[in-house]
């Protein structure tokens, strides 16, 4: 609408001068005009107003043209015929007073109050600064008075339609803002996304808690298979076990600290498998090797004494 009103005052400068001279004509000629038939008067009418209402025409086609630019630009020149489709809500009168005396339609009245007292003082500030020459008109020839009408009526547009620019402008960053804001979710709809995409957060931890059950019976499983545990001596236990046919190294099977380690020597001790206390390769075990790997070349050696001692003991 703004864009329309500003393009409405640029075109209206433009073909003002032969629109004035248009009326001018028309009304020297109605002021000596002498009695006549009225088919002859309207032949007369014809001729005089074709002219104005031509540029007339052509104004109106340019500020619509300026009007559909304008829309097409701001929906990116989308075309959709759902607006078109019938929707009976639009004609529910209940539907019609809740959308009437919504805080949304209320703040809009607001905002179109507010820029209708903006322009209506800009348009008192420029009326203000000439009305003393207005009653002046009178004396002036009809061409003249029309030409002084028609810079007015510029001055008065022209900066109508740059306070209405202005708002627009304001208006659309403020449109634009709350747009943005209106599609930002609340905490607990984020809470809720990160359900449906992560899972629910007490779901995945009774999950792992799960899991890391059912590895730790599997990994106690394998501690009566082992060759020997090494403590530390009450809080890491690490079990080992090592085939020469099968194996390049010795290999963890169980692992533990505080309770789980004293569930693998107890399990060690039900089924005779040794227990040595070595705190050093014990801490170094455990930090070092996961369930599952085999132990790092800098334990070779130690670890080598501990399974002689093992074997001697066999």
């Amino acid at each position: 609408m703004a864009l329309s009103f500003f393009a409405a005052a640029i075109i209206l400068r433009l073909i003002l001068p032969q629109l004035s001279r248009s009326l001018a004509n028309t009304s020297t000629f109605f002021l000596a005009l002498d009695p006549m038939d009225s088919e002859t008067l309207l032949s007369h009418i014809f001729q005089l107003f074709k002219d104005p209402l031509i540029l007339l025409i052509l104004l109106m086609g340019l500020v619509a043209l300026v009007g559909i630019i304008a829309g097409a630009l701001q929906t990116k020149f989308l075309f959709s015929f759902k607006p078109l489709k019938l929707d009976l809500n639009r004609i529910n009168p209940i539907e019609g007073l809740k959308r009437m005396f919504s805080l949304r339609n209320l703040f809009e009245l607001f905002k179109a109050f507010v820029k209708l007292v903006i322009v209506g003082y800009v348009s008192y500030v420029v009326i203000r600064q000439r009305y003393r020459e207005l009653p002046n008109l009178t004396d002036l020839e009809p061409s003249e008075s029309i030409r002084y009408l028609a810079d007015l009526i510029y001055a008065l547009l022209l900066r109508c339609a740059i306070a209405i620019l202005a708002l627009a402008l304001l208006d659309y960053l403020f449109q634009r803002w709350e747009f943005e804001k209106s599609l930002r979710m609340t905490r607990q709809e984020l809470k809720e996304e990160f359900k449906e995409v992560e899972g629910n957060p007490e779901v995945k931890r009774r999950q792992r808690e799960i899991m890391m059950r059912l590895a730790r019976g599997r990994m106690l499983q394998k501690v009566p298979e082992a060759d020997v545990v090494i403590t530390n001596p009450t809080h890491i236990a690490v079990a080992l076990q090592y085939d020469s046919e099968q194996m390049e190294a010795p290999e963890v099977v169980a692992k533990g600290a505080d309770e789980l380690a004293r569930r693998i020597v107890e399990i060690a001790t039900n089924n005779n498998v040794p227990i040595v206390r070595n705190p050093q390769v014990a801490w170094e075990l455990y930090r070092t090797c996961e369930v599952g790997d085999q132990i790092p070349p800098t334990l070779y050696r130690a670890v080598a004494e501990i399974l002689a001692y093992v074997y001697s003991l066999r």
